[in-house]
């Protein structure tokens, strides 16, 4: 009876200590601001051999979910870290345009993922309402980080993988 009563108390000491979703161990975020009227999205630290890149906007919402997907021919990475909404990213392609006449100020969210040869990165949301109302109001390498706040270079550098992980940050657990 012993035995079984530590067996059980073991597997469940493991299975809560690992995280089966392979979340990491901190909340993760992607940095995103409007420049001269565009959405302009930075991974906060570079991703590495990426092959493919998508945005989905209102991810949650049937009726108003909307989707970009861009591949990099042949399966040869790229390294990403900023790019911007309607304009090429280098060594990209569009295989899923958005829906013509889509206006991305019209969703409330836009969800990123990224496909890498060897790792992905965390796929992260962020609210696009907090990016639209209060871009303008700070400098123009400050990004908005869903849950983090709004920060420059210095300070993604200085928190990332402290208190935040940008999307293809390795978790530090």
């Amino acid at each position: 009876m012993i035995q079984r009563v530590l067996i059980a108390l073991t597997a469940v000491a493991v299975l809560v200590a690992c995280d089966p979703l392979g979340r990491p161990s901190l909340e993760s975020a992607f940095g995103a601001r409007v420049l001269d009227g565009n959405l302009h999205i930075w991974t906060g630290s570079t991703c590495h051999d990426v092959i493919g890149l998508g945005l989905t906007f209102d991810p949650n919402k049937q009726d108003t979910r909307a989707e970009l997907m861009m591949t990099a021919p042949n399966r040869v990475g790229v390294d990403v870290d900023y790019f911007a909404l309607g304009e090429p990213v280098r060594g990209l392609t569009v295989t899923q345009p958005l829906p013509p006449g889509f206006d991305w100020r019209r969703a409330e969210d836009v969800r990123i993922n990224v496909d890498g040869i060897t790792k992905g990165g965390w796929g992260d949301t962020t609210d696009l309402a907090e990016v639209i109302e209060n871009s303008a109001a700070h400098p123009d390498d400050t990004y908005w980080f869903q849950g983090v706040g709004w920060l420059d270079p210095e300070e993604v550098a200085r928190q990332d993988g402290k208190t935040f992980l940008a999307t293809c940050t390795d978790s530090p657990e």
